[in-house]
């Protein structure tokens, strides 16, 4: 089978949490016996430069909560980076560090957990992963039928492009946890109202990691 994934699907893979999430993703890429993974250049050359660059960011705002409790998150120039779900990040590993009687020495295990999941990510994408359609490539009639549809979610739109567009090429399943937005009637509604789409491209099957 040829899985196109969801960025998600590497973070799972890479998040050694013990969650659901992270075990189906680690079992499934790691059966590379009849499986070939896949995806696509946006994922690598923009989804996860800025998701680590944010992370950085989550751990030097923690760090400025520890020196001053009175600090909020996101008021920094880098901290206006974050997302909310990055600023509750940031909350709990403060609230976990007011716990810890050495919190610098926890915050350094927080970078060092960090950097692991960076060099993993790297690893995956070297060594178990094969890129496809370059940015260049993605059709913008095609990202922006999808974006309408996704509620002003660019990223998405351009994955599921991707993934759209490599299925034309080769048939894939798309791999991924959102179903709120990875839906085959967002696909549908995308596609099939536009004569010029719907006559050009297909929609490919969707699972979901956590009903596999």
């Amino acid at each position: 089978m040829r899985w196109f994934l969801d960025m998600c699907i590497i973070l799972y893979y890479v998040s050694q949490d013990n969650s659901y999430f992270h075990k189906k993703s680690f079992e499934l890429l790691n059966q590379t016996q009849g499986n070939l993974f896949l995806v696509c250049f946006y994922i690598i050359d923009k989804d996860f430069p800025k998701y680590l660059k944010r992370q950085r960011i989550i751990i030097d705002e923690v760090l400025k909560k520890v020196r001053d409790e009175n600090y909020i998150f996101g008021s920094s120039d880098d901290g206006s980076f974050l997302y909310d779900r990055d600023k509750q990040k940031a909350e709990k590993l403060y609230l976990q560090s007011k716990s810890i009687k050495n919190k610098i020495t926890f915050i350094n295990k927080v970078k060092e957990s960090q950097k692991g999941q960076e060099l993993l990510i790297g690893y995956l994408l070297k060594t178990k992963i094969e890129k496809v359609i370059p940015i260049g490539e993605i059709d913008p009639k095609l990202r922006s039928a999808i974006f309408t549809y996704l509620e002003g979610n660019i990223s998405d739109a351009n994955i599921l492009a991707s993934g759209i567009q490599e299925h034309k090429n080769k048939e894939v399943i798309l791999l991924t946890g959102d179903k709120q937005h990875w839906t085959k009637d967002n696909l549908q509604w995308a596609i099939e109202n536009n004569s010029e789409l719907n006559n050009n491209y297909k929609i490919p099957q969707i699972k979901y990691i956590q009903n596999m």
